[in-house]
């Protein structure tokens, strides 16, 4: 098996950011709890979140605004955009290997996208019913009252009204329901895939801050973390650093660690790939490699390639 986050490394949509502007129609309100997660995460570190908690910030808000099931995977379907070669890369991975994806994503989104190029692996997202919570009539008015409040602020501001909103009771019972996969979380299941199937050489892939843990993991445990078009979160917890704008160049870099263990350092140079760079991160110029990739994942993701 190998393990794999979802957004980033092989579907190019931001899915929080699809449903922010397909519901609110405000780009800048989800930058604005994008930087907040950001900020909880990585300068408060508030006790017990975790980076990549966005979807479950969301979702009081689309609770407000009567966001379905049904509603979520028929926007999933209308608005996915995948890496290129995605599903070719992924059934050759899939003749040998099982994938276990790791999403920060809501499970609905996952499950619905996943399907789409043919993934028979596990998968593990965020888990929130929007169909059994409830809020009151008055908190959902208030909510999406703040919906442009949210989004006109800045810094402090933006944080201390970010506080306030989310201290809501209301708000506060609904972000206690939500089952949320952040950096944590996604760690925790890696380790204990590895710990049950005896996975001795764990290869990780990811590409933002919700993915340093799983990284720490696959160190930690003698495998290999590796960021595809990796922001510099994900850079600076990986061993090896992708820059491409193929799905193909993934699946043969795993498919190389899964096969020939820490051999398959030497035989990286090997892997002839179109418009693909491979770097090992300890041997590299890392400015150089962080520029290249963050040109290459803005490229490719376009907004979604600045955030988390």
């Amino acid at each position: 098996m190998f393990f794999t986050d979802w957004e980033g490394p092989w579907i190019l949509t931001d899915f929080a950011l699809e449903l922010s502007m397909a519901v609110f129609n405000n780009e800048r309100f989800f930058r604005n709890l994008s930087l907040y997660d950001d900020y909880l995460a990585y300068e408060v570190k508030r006790e017990g979140y975790e980076a990549g908690y966005t979807l479950k910030l969301l979702a009081p808000f689309l609770l407000a605004a009567e966001v379905t099931d049904e509603k979520m995977r028929k926007i999933a379907e209308l608005t996915a955009r995948f890496v290129p070669d995605a599903k070719k890369a992924m059934m050759k991975l899939q003749k040998n290997w099982t994938p276990i994806v790791i999403s920060t994503s809501y499970l609905q989104y996952l499950e619905e996208t996943a399907s789409m190029i043919g993934i028979e692996g596990h998968l593990h997202g965020t888990e929130v019913d929007f169909e059994s919570i409830r809020l009151s009539e008055s908190t959902k008015r208030n909510l999406l009252a703040l919906i442009d409040e949210i989004a006109s602020l800045r810094g402090e501001r933006l944080y201390r009204k970010l506080d306030e909103v989310f201290a809501m009771k209301d708000v506060a019972e609904v972000l206690e329901s939500v089952k949320a996969i952040g950096a944590g979380e996604k760690a925790e299941i890696v380790r204990a895939y590895c710990e049950s199937r005896n996975v001795e050489f764990p290869v990780v892939v990811g590409d933002s801050i919700s993915d340093y843990k799983m990284f720490d993991v696959a160190r930690d445990l003698g495998g290999v973390a590796v960021a595809f078009n990796g922001n510099e979160y994900a850079l600076k917890h990986a061993d090896v650093a992708i820059v491409s704008s193929t799905a193909m160049s993934e699946a043969a870099v795993i498919e190389l660690f899964l096969t020939e263990g820490d051999r398959a350092y030497s035989k990286l140079s090997n892997l002839d790939l179109p418009e693909t760079e491979i770097y090992i991160i300890v041997d590299s110029d890392f400015k150089t490699v962080l520029e290249k990739s963050k040109r290459m994942r803005v490229k490719l993701r376009g907004l979604a390639g600045e955030l988390g």
